[in-house]
């Protein structure tokens, strides 16, 4: 099967000149990469990639040429507050930090030139946040001409589908920011932007009623005039819900992983919030680390956050697989509400036992039945977590 055609960052700079081309290529290069929480699919091969690696030094050799590579003092360059990537692992930063000390920096950060001989960063937080661990004073850097600096909107989407692709988004910063450039698309669902989860959900339940959904995975990889004709018989009555779906496949999102997957993670705890930034805590394990809410546990808020917080720190730790997480969250939940406990390991066999099903080893008659009674169970199950 031909790998999917990437988005053009062509489409997304349309004045952004050399320094285009250049987050062009990068995307063409990591795109195809593992997917982020398996949203995508597909690889480059080794001659492709070493192809456009080869096309991206060139071109950054030509920036650098017409406008030079600078040493930056790190003290004057400032984070972007807006920018999509938002967690920055502690582990990550030392990495980093230790490949900088190791073998220096190989290319240079992107900055947008700011009043004042200060400098907003494009690209390169993770390099910069390294430095500053190992006591470096300065950056190489390249700077976007300002005849080509992008409004906010441009500048926002452009990191949003770099950092999706390059794998530098942890899921909820991905949620966070497609519920920013939602907004950024269509204002009209500025005072809703709470609701847009919700909004995603009630468009791929109405997708599945008109047995349109299992169209999403192959649509979100046409072109934006196919999307916008399959948007138009799609079935979807409401114009949020429409625009909520068309940004979603304007990125190459599958809109029901992002319903299922991403979404969610907003209505985390905002301690297990805190954690992800911090540590990095992966989004499967915090959402069962959420189900240990005061509810759930039957407790008071003081009295679940303070279990929920020594919990989380015991994954951390320990370094805990998402099975022994599942596990110690049923298991504390058994000790403060057996009743839901009991529930929660009936989830967990019935779980397992599905995904130890052999589909080889069924008939197709039975294979259609089961596929039927999933997809009937997800649906409700989807309806349930909105609630």
């Amino acid at each position: 099967m031909a790998a999917p055609k990437p988005i053009g960052m062509k489409q997304l700079f349309s004045e952004a000149g050399q320094s285009q081309q250049i987050h062009q290529l990068k995307v063409q290069i990591e795109e195809l990469e593992t997917e982020l929480t398996q949203l995508r699919s597909g690889m480059l091969n080794v001659e492709e990639k070493a192809a456009l690696e080869e096309q991206i030094k060139g071109l950054t050799d030509q920036l650098a040429y017409s406008g030079g590579v600078h040493e930056i003092e790190i003290q004057r360059i400032k984070p972007d507050p807006e920018q999509p990537r938002q967690t920055f692992p502690l582990y990550q930063l030392q990495e980093r930090a230790e490949s900088l000390r190791r073998h220096g920096q190989k290319t240079p950060i992107v900055l947008i030139p700011q009043p004042q001989s200060e400098y907003i960063l494009f690209d390169g937080e993770l390099r910069w946040r390294a430095a500053q661990l190992i006591g470096w004073n300065t950056l190489k850097a390249v700077l976007l001409p300002k005849q080509q600096i992008l409004a906010a909107e441009q500048v926002f989407l452009g990191q949003l589908v770099t950092s999706i692709h390059s794998q530098k988004l942890h899921d909820l910063d991905l949620a966070t920011a497609l519920v920013k450039l939602i907004v950024y698309k269509y204002p009209d669902l500025k005072q809703f932007q709470a609701d847009i989860p919700k909004t995603l959900n009630t468009a791929i339940t109405q997708l599945r009623r008109e047995q349109k959904h299992l169209e999403l995975n192959q649509i979100r990889l046409a072109s934006e005039q196919e999307q916008q004709e399959w948007l138009e018989t799609a079935g979807l009555r409401k114009i949020e819900e429409l625009e909520v779906i068309t940004v979603l496949l304007g990125l190459q999102l599958n809109p029901i992983s992002i319903n299922n997957n991403i979404f969610p993670l907003m209505s985390l705890a905002s301690d297990l919030k805190q954690v992800i930034r911090t540590e990095g805590l992966e989004s499967s394990k915090a959402r069962e680390l959420n189900k240990l809410s005061a509810e759930q546990l039957n407790v008071d808020e003081v009295k679940a956050l303070a279990i929920r917080e020594s919990i989380t720190q015991k994954v951390i730790q320990s370094k805990l697989s998402l099975g022994d997480v599942k596990r110690l969250v049923n298991d504390t939940l058994a000790q403060y509400c057996p009743k839901k406990a009991t529930q929660a390991s009936k989830i967990i066999k019935l779980s397992k036992t599905i995904q130890d099903f052999k589909v080889q080893t069924a008939d197709r008659e039975g294979l259609m039945s089961l596929q039927q009674i999933l997809t009937d169970k997800l649906a409700e199950i989807q309806q349930a977590l909105k609630q």
